[in-house]
């Protein structure tokens, strides 16, 4: 650049105007200049501005001595001020700017790309009076560009003609492409008319996923549509392994029909809802116990429940299916954003397809097998944020509808996450935005895998990690390939192989013997895949992630670990952590892409079905007590009302509990009698050692319970006839069938109290006496005389027995002396007379009957050498049970009853106990009546002939006899000899080196729709109950 160049003044910037469209303003007089007039008019003509001959310019200030500068500093100048200018008056593109220029300050030979901001106290180049600008200094030296000769030639020429500069026109050009760039003519500028600027777009919406739309289960992303389905869960514990196989097999054949599809099988967990459980019992509790002083509330009971379940962290398993079955062409890509430039979602022409496509999903995935549905909108959009956010608090309410999702709503799902990653970091940090909730998730791909047998020895590979303590995600992003394309990815890589062997060939060298065995072994796939069904053709080519999440870095890192050492140990399948976490964290969203084809695991599709990650361990209701949890390969709450099988499934509310001695029988019982108690339901347990008695003295069940001792009873108390109620004609109808159905009701009681009068005077009897043919005929002539009513005593049978003397023999009368003899005995009153009403019906919410004190007859020993106590034991105990079960026939018919018997062994062996239990078995629907049989035999329930009525089973620790096991778990309706007695010989195991006693019992648990789990009884939540059921002896209450 020449020295006159350098010397070029510089403008001084001025303070900023608020400029005005010229159109809009009026000129001054005298205020302007003609030249500048004239020009402005050329604007906004579009004519070319006429010259103005020169005149003598204005007096310049002194001018400065210039400075030598060096040659770096030539290069510097000085950043132009921001402009305060709004958008709307931004300086068009272009070259020319509408004014004349003597020389501009950069090179201009181009024309700028973009609109640049003002550097002038005048933006639009409006006109200025002569001399507004103080021209002093000279200007920043300016580099010539060589490649710019006719832009330079036509400003020198125009510099010429006039020496005034328009400030704003020192603008550093924008360097363009070669096509971009326009050749400007030398010679005079010519100004060009000034196009207004348009409106400014609508910015886009800057999503984050894949995922642009939600409509019913369909979900889109740019070039694919995912049809999801749900999943529900399957049972597999307790189960025999041919119905395994048959539902391995059956999910296999419908993988097999979705060869040539991408499938998205995705694991999540929604936390249990506690309120809405909560406000299930409430709704089913119609008159729960008042509340009394130093007792709990029910409102307090409920919330202690709802922490419980809270601190506990329990989840609930969902499982979903996405099938990708469509590419979208460009046709319809096309059509989809013409439609969004109108505020339209996906065509209605694509959405028929998917319709016609998901009918065809809908009859492969409904059957036996999966049984999927269609997932609704909202479980899709619950899904997309459980995957957003791993292992974070969802909101109580994602959305205010259960519509569609436009694409412009899918933002909501992302907005209040930050993800914070960095590529070789173990974990990705996500942080809530709006509650500041912080978490870090690891996530684990699943790598080599050794075979597995499954179900023999094995469990599902993919439901596993359902043993932690904490909730796990699982994506796999599966590719179902048929029998054909299977087939020649099998060739390519049985080429692989044989091209190796011939390099080691060609090279004289010995080949590893692990390419013959591949070879053999892809050989021998291939055979079965061609000479095999379909199903053994198929073939699943999966990348499989598991996601673990936790407050802090190193609680993540070290669940991690745990679940890594976990599979490796028991399931032989070694979990990798690579890196790029957030990559592999976005697996999990639908519609993302797989992070990486790494870890790919290749398997039949009957080793991927049996993968069974929507496997449960479900059971028990959700509108019952909460007593605690499943123990087995997952954990969840398990819940108990003992009249859902009544009033919901129209079963038999009879329930067994069986286990051996300090297995959890009496604790058990107490507790879920406790627990229905408070809901108002009349509870009556019979527990003859007495410690259930403790329930009583519970404040909130102190003025509502009552104990019985029978020991010190009073006189008739247990008198056989009157245990027995009569029917009530209002519990019939009113129409001829329902005086039949009453008449033989009537029959019935009394056939019952006959029979239960023989057998109590035959207990009371020696058994030398008793084992005689003439004793029963005697007994049943006897009772026949005396009228089975229920003001009938024993005196009146043994008055028939001494009047019998005359017309048989003598034997009548010494059968009735004999019983005489045995009505002096204290215990032996209670049988003889009849009772008050007050002891027979009364009205408490808990009842408790006990023996306090008498000795229990071992039925293993022979009963003549029973003691005279623990002769008399036997009849009072059969007594009692009835006496029990009085108080549930002789109130309202429809109101929740429960009765609690323990000690039902000794019922076994005479006539009227098994017609009691088979009569509460049946009786118990119509009369709304649960009823808990407990013994410690399940041989004592089996020999009564009344397994088919049972509804719920508990079967605690039986450890002592593998035979006695057998029938437990015939009991359950679980398959025997197939290594299920070791898992009743491990419940409540306790460790040898331990000397505290264990803190909890389990059991294995059979509810009523058949479902069995093993299970961990838990009333830690509810206050002081576990000290007043503590049945240990030795130990301080």
């Amino acid at each position: 650049m020449s020295g006159e160049d350098r010397r070029q003044p510089v403008a001084k910037f001025s303070a900023p105007r608020p400029p005005a469209p010229v159109r809009d303003r009026e000129r001054p007089s005298g205020d302007l200049g003609d030249d500048a007039t004239a020009l402005a008019d050329a604007v906004f003509r579009g004519e070319p501005a006429k010259a103005r001959p020169q005149s003598e310019p204005q007096q310049p200030p002194a001018p400065q001595e210039p400075r030598q500068q060096s040659p770096v500093e030539s290069l510097r100048h000085a950043s132009p001020p921001a402009s305060t200018t709004p958008p709307s008056t931004a300086r068009p593109q272009g070259r020319t700017q509408g004014y004349p220029q003597n020389q501009g300050s950069y090179p201009q030979g181009y024309p700028q790309r973009y609109a640049q901001a003002p550097t002038s106290g005048n933006p639009q180049g409006y006109p200025q009076r002569n001399g507004s600008y103080p021209q002093q200094g000279p200007s920043y030296p300016q580099g010539t560009d060589q490649g710019r000769q006719a832009s330079a030639a036509g400003r020198r020429q125009s510099a010429q003609t006039s020496t005034q500069r328009v400030p704003g026109q020192d603008l550093v050009p924008v360097r363009q492409s070669r096509k971009e760039a326009v050749a400007v003519p030398s010679g005079d500028a010519k100004p060009t008319r000034v196009k207004p600027i348009g409106a400014q777009k609508e910015r886009q919406p800057l999503r984050e996923l894949s995922l642009t739309e939600i409509a019913g289960h369909a979900t889109f992303t740019p070039a694919s549509v995912t049809a999801w389905y749900k999943l529900p869960g399957v049972r597999w514990s307790f189960r025999p392994d041919l119905e395994r196989e048959a539902l391995i097999v059956a999910i296999a054949e419908q993988y097999a029909g979705l060869a040539g599809m991408r499938v998205h099988l995705r694991r999540t967990t929604r936390p249990f809802p506690a309120d809405q459980w909560a406000r299930t019992v409430d709704k089913h509790t119609a008159r729960p116990l008042r509340t009394v002083p130093g007792g709990t509330s029910w409102a307090d009971h409920l919330v202690a429940a709802q922490r419980h379940l809270q601190q506990l962290s329990h989840a609930e398993g969902e499982t979903f299916l996405g099938i990708t079955f469509s590419r979208r062409g460009a046709f319809d890509q096309l059509g989809e954003k013409v439609g969004r430039m109108f505020g339209r979602g996906t065509k209605l022409s694509e959405r028929e397809k998917i319709e016609k496509r998901s009918l065809q999903f809908d009859e492969v995935l409904g059957s036996f097998g999966v049984r999927a549905r269609r997932a609704t909108t909202a479980e899709l959009e619950w899904l997309v944020y459980r995957s957003v956010a791993l292992g974070m608090e969802p909101p109580r309410l994602l959305s205010g509808s259960d519509g569609d999702w436009e694409p412009g709503d899918v933002l909501a799902l992302t907005e209040s996450i930050e993800r914070y990653r960095s590529p070789y970091g173990s974990t990705v940090k996500l942080v809530n935005r709006l509650t500041g909730e912080e978490k870090h998730t690891a996530v684990l791909t699943v790598g080599r895998m050794e075979e597995l047998e499954i179900p023999q020895r094995h469990e599902p590979w993919l439901h596993f990690h359902e043993r932690c303590p904490w909730p796990v995600e699982l994506s796999s992003r599966i590719d179902i390939l048929g029998a054909g394309e299977a087939f020649r990815d099998l060739d390519h890589r049985l080429r692989l192989i044989r091209s190796q062997q011939r390099d080691y060939d060609e090279h004289a060298m010995d080949a590893p013997p692990e390419l013959q065995r591949l070879a053999e072994r892809a050989l021998g796939v291939g055979d079965e895949m061609t000479t095999g069904l379909p199903i053994d053709a198929a073939r699943a080519h999966g990348w499989h992630r598991l996601a673990v999440t936790a407050e802090t870095k190193e609680e993540c890192l070290e669940r991690a670990r745990t679940l890594m050492q976990m599979d490796q140990r028991d399931m032989r399948i070694s979990l990798q952590h690579p890196k790029n976490q957030d990559w592999l964290a976005r697996e999990f969203i639908p519609g993302e892409p797989v992070a990486q084809t790494g870890y790919v695991r290749r398997m039949p599709v009957k080793l991927m079905s049996a993968a069974m990650p929507q496997a449960a361990s479900v059971v028990g209701d959700r509108r019952g007590d909460l007593i605690g949890r499943t123990a087995g390969t997952s954990r969840s709450p398990v819940f108990l009302d003992l009249h859902f099988a009544t009033e919901v499934r129209e079963k038999s509310g009879l329930s067994v509990f069986v286990a051996e001695p300090g297995g959890g029988k009496s604790t058990l019982m107490g507790a879920i009698g406790y627990l229905a108690a408070r809901r108002g339901v009349q509870v009556t347990l019979l527990d003859p050692s007495g410690p259930l008695a403790k329930l009583c003295e519970m404040p909130e069940l102190k003025p509502f319970s009552r104990v019985l001792n029978l020991t010190g009873s009073e006189y008739g108390t247990l008198a056989p006839y009157a245990l027995i109620p009569s029917p009530r004609r209002e519990h019939y109808a009113d129409s001829p069938d329902g005086q039949r159905e009453y008449d033989i009701a009537v029959s019935n009681a009394r056939s019952e109290r006959r029979m239960l009068v023989q057998d109590i005077c035959s207990m009371l009897l020696p058994p030398q006496v008793q084992r005689e043919a003439s004793t029963a005929r005697l007994l049943r002539h006897a009772a026949r005389h005396v009228p089975a009513e229920e003001d009938s005593a024993l005196e009146d049978l043994v008055e028939s027995l001494q009047d019998a003397e005359d017309h048989v023999t003598g034997d009548g009368a010494e059968l009735a002396a004999l019983l005489l003899d045995t009505a002096e005995m204290p215990l032996a009153k209670l049988f003889f007379g009849t009772p008050d009403k007050g002891v027979l019906e009364d009205d408490t919410a808990l009842t408790v009957i006990t023996m306090s004190g008498l000795r229990l007859p071992d039925l293993g020993i022979e009963r003549e050498y029973w003691s005279a106590e623990e002769a008399l034991a036997l009849p009072m105990l059969h007594t009692a049970h009835r006496l029990a079960v009085r108080r549930a026939y002789g109130g309202d018919m429809h109101r929740r009853k429960l009765v609690g018997l323990d000690e039902a062994h000794f019922m076994e062996g005479w006539k009227s106990g098994r017609s009691f239990l088979v009569r509460l078995a049946r009786d118990s629907r119509k009369w709304n009546l649960a009823a808990l049989v407990a013994s410690q035999n399940p041989k004592d329930i089996l020999g009564l002939d009344v397994q088919n009525l049972v509804s719920t089973v508990f079967v605690g620790r039986i450890a002592e006899d593998a035979t006695i096991a057998e029938e437990a778990l015939k009991l359950l309706r679980v398959p025997t000899g197939v290594g299920y007695e070791s898992v009743l010989a491990s419940l409540s195991e306790v460790d040898a080196s331990e000397t505290r006693k264990l803190p909890y019992r389990e059991f294995v648990m059979r509810d009523v729709d058949g479902r069995v789990q093993r299970i961990r009884a838990d009333f830690g939540w509810v206050r002081g109950l576990l000290d007043y059921l503590n049945t240990t002896p030795g130990e301080d209450q």
